[in-house]
């Protein structure tokens, strides 16, 4: 559709006028709004031009002109009040609820630094809805392109090779787009994609194609987004919405937060996004999860990063590490980094109810959880089956602690089965032991001490684990940081405590 809008445009004016009167659809005339008041107020030109006016009308016009202006016979007072005002209601009130489309318009800008976040991928249709108003920017892979404004919800889905785009559940006006970008009409709005409201613009594309590559049936929504408004969504959701004694914890969080968004930026460059709005990386809630204590802290801020030498750290936190941070290369098969080693802190986190913490396991879950992260990553033999099940994984005979760091964390879990001996490292055993309580979570840390009950026959009965923090130990302790707001430090004071060395600048 994007490649005979210009024939549509340049059809006569009055026949566009009054196709866009006579239909409640214009997805086949294009509204000039500067013009089309003056096409209003000149109707009887239109309409004489459409429908021609009789000779006796005229002499009657022309006759009844001396007593004042008429329309078609009538005073030009009757014109204005039944004719007039009805047809500029209805033009209002068109352009509230249709998208309407633009030759030249006025692009919003997002202010810089900006980051492009992955919000949601799905084979179902979404909504996207402004505050007050929007543009709307359509893309397809020839090059083409169409601009509108709207006031009102769209759905956008995918149909054959494109997206499409649709007023409500009916009134299609473009299709085989590969791209669309919303964006709200003033800097301080937002949208809503699926009645969640999110800042800055966003952007739907076509997922990635299958294994086959048959066409893709999926939408990839992205939010691009101020650096500073996403990071209202972020703050809140990482680390709470906390009290005024506990605001230099919300600064420390920010900087954390604004330092680890900016040097990620361009990891998923081939996929078309920056950051997850997960775990995977920060969550991210957007505008609904915002709080005015938390956006004062990111204002008071603004632009504070956090650099060792010349380049922005990795920003790594968790929320408690229950006495003790950790190495990153004691965790993780990265690299050391001089600002990310092992810090005390039981004195700051220890108050938190997830600094300690129990699960408990029968033999028969615990084989469930272990044989299913040993085929994930293909060790487990395999029994002819293409089913999983725990016979190639065969009876858990016991667990061994081989190794711990320094902080206590274990770093080699060797598993005894009556099939084979297993070893899982550092983090990845969070993964495979997953929680008694709920097997769709991962263990809250690896600083734990087994307690293994057996039977009469020395089989195993059930596993007990008890032990300390919440998430992987490296960087910022986000319960040690209010610990520390509480106790009076600031949060130039909490950084440097998690990130010894390095220092704090303002970047913009």
């Amino acid at each position: 559709m994007l490649d005979n809008k210009k024939t549509k445009f340049e059809r006569s004016v009055g026949k566009i006028r009054m196709e866009s009167f006579g239909t409640t659809s214009r997805r086949n005339g294009r509204i000039d709004s500067h013009n089309f008041l003056q096409d209003i107020v000149n109707l009887r030109d239109i309409s004489g031009a459409l429908t021609p006016i009789s000779a006796s009308r005229k002499k009657a016009e022309h006759k009844s002109a001396r007593g004042g202006f008429t329309f078609g016979g009538k005073p030009m007072g009757f014109f204005l009040h039944k004719v007039l005002l009805p047809l500029l209601l209805l033009f209002f009130v068109g352009c509230a609820e249709m998208p309407v489309y633009r030759e030249e318009v006025f692009y919003p800008k997002i202010k810089q630094p900006a980051v492009t976040v992955k919000l949601l991928e799905t084979e179902e249709n979404i909504i996207i809805a402004p505050k007050e108003s929007f543009v709307i920017r359509c893309f397809n892979e020839k090059g083409g392109r169409a601009v509108y404004y709207a006031s009102d919800s769209i759905r956008v889905g995918v149909w054959g090779e494109g997206i499409v785009l649709s007023e409500g559940t009916q009134n299609e006006f473009e299709r085989d787009l590969n791209k669309v970008s919303f964006l709200p009409q003033k800097d301080d709005s937002y949208l809503f994609l699926n009645g969640k409201p999110y800042r800055g613009a966003l952007e739907v594309v076509l997922g990635p194609k299958n294994l086959q590559g048959k066409n893709p049936k999926s939408l990839l929504v992205l939010n691009i987004v101020y650096v500073e408004d996403y990071l209202k969504g972020v703050v809140p959701a990482e680390i709470g919405k906390l009290s005024d004694q506990e605001i230099e914890a919300l600064k420390a969080q920010a900087v954390a937060a604004r330092t680890y968004s900016l040097s990620r930026l361009g990891q998923y460059e081939n996929l078309g996004y920056d950051l997850e709005a997960s775990v995977v990386d920060q969550i991210y809630t957007g505008a609904e999860g915002e709080n005015p204590l938390v956006n004062e802290a990111i204002e008071d801020t603004k632009g504070k990063v956090l650099a060792f030498g010349e380049k922005l750290i990795h920003a790594y936190y968790h929320a408690n590490c229950g006495g003790r941070t950790e190495y990153i290369e004691r965790v993780w098969d990265k690299p050391q980094e001089p600002y990310l080693i092992s810090v005390d802190d039981d004195n700051f986190c220890s108050w938190a109810k997830n600094y300690s913490w129990e699960e408990t396991w029968s033999k028969e879950d615990l084989e469930k959880n272990l044989s299913a992260f040993l085929d994930s990553i293909g060790l487990l033999p395999k029994d002819g089956s293409t089913m999983l099940t725990t016979r190639g994984f065969g009876n858990l005979v016991d667990l061994i602690i081989k190794e711990r760091s320094l902080s206590g964390r274990i770093e080699v879990l060797e598993v005894v089965t009556d099939s084979g001996t297993y070893q899982i490292y550092r983090d990845k055993i969070r993964w495979a032991l997953k929680r008694g309580s709920d097997p769709n979570l991962i263990l809250p840390s690896t600083l734990f001490d087994l307690e293994i009950e057996r039977r009469f026959d020395n089989s195993i009965e059930s596993i007990i684990a008890r032990g300390h923090g919440n998430g992987h130990g490296v960087g910022m302790c986000q319960t040690g940081a209010i610990g520390m707001a509480r106790k009076g430090y600031s949060h130039e004071d909490i950084l440097t405590h998690y990130y010894p060395g390095v220092n704090i600048v303002k970047s913009y």
